[in-house]
């Protein structure tokens, strides 16, 4: 009896205390927009192909990059894009593109023929904590934008944009809204740059 019963006891102790691991808890998923309204193309509009932006390493993951001085990268616990930074990003181009009835932007992969390319260089993609880690951090959105002939890839013209915006808090979501905002300001000056060679016709070739 007494036997059974510490073979009893055993068996609760290990069900309590269980060596097994805990399973992880899964990423929460953040998705980015650029605001505004799609608006009908007019009949002439000018095709944008949109290239996939280049950029260094720890910009080319799903991680949510932050910084804790502003020199050294780090990336959030538990919270990443839906996709690779740059396939993010391109899509989301596409998606500016669609505010101006004056331009299209299409991906690569469409089909859709086209004499104008537009490359993206990532240059800041991050939450800076520019005031201590405690506090608010700074979103700071930095593009270099390229324009191209397609065919024989001769420069047309470059446009440097950056924007940051502040978060409300030192929380994850009020770190992705802030990165929202500052990235859909600095596409919409891209469309308007763009907009701007275009009509001074020198996509024209």
């Amino acid at each position: 009896m007494i036997r059974s019963c510490l073979i009893a006891a055993a068996a609760v102790a290990l069900t309590a205390c269980s060596v097994l691991p805990k399973p992880a808890p899964a990423n929460v998923v953040y998705r980015l927009s650029v605001g505004g309204e799609t608006v009908q193309p007019r009949t002439d509009a000018t095709v944008i192909r949109v290239d996939r932006p280049s950029t260094i390493d720890v910009f080319n993951t799903r991680s949510i990059v932050v910084s804790p001085d502003g020199r050294r990268l780090s990336t959030a616990a538990q919270a990443e894009w839906p996709e690779l930074t740059p396939n993010m990003l391109q899509q989301l181009m596409v998606d500016a593109f669609a505010q101006t009835p004056s331009l299209i932007g299409v991906l690569p992969q469409s089909g859709t023929r086209t004499d104008i390319r537009l490359h993206l260089t990532i240059k800041n993609f991050e939450a800076q904590f520019d005031q201590g880690e405690g506090l608010a951090p700074l979103a700071v959105v930095s593009y270099t934008a390229t324009l191209a002939n397609a065919a024989d890839r001769n420069l047309i013209a470059t446009f440097t944009v950056e924007h940051t915006s502040r978060a409300r808090a030192a929380r994850i979501s009020s770190i992705v809204a802030a990165i929202e905002t500052a990235n859909a300001e600095a596409m919409r000056d891209i469309v308007d740059w763009v907009e701007s060679v275009n009509e001074a016709g020198m996509m024209d070739g």
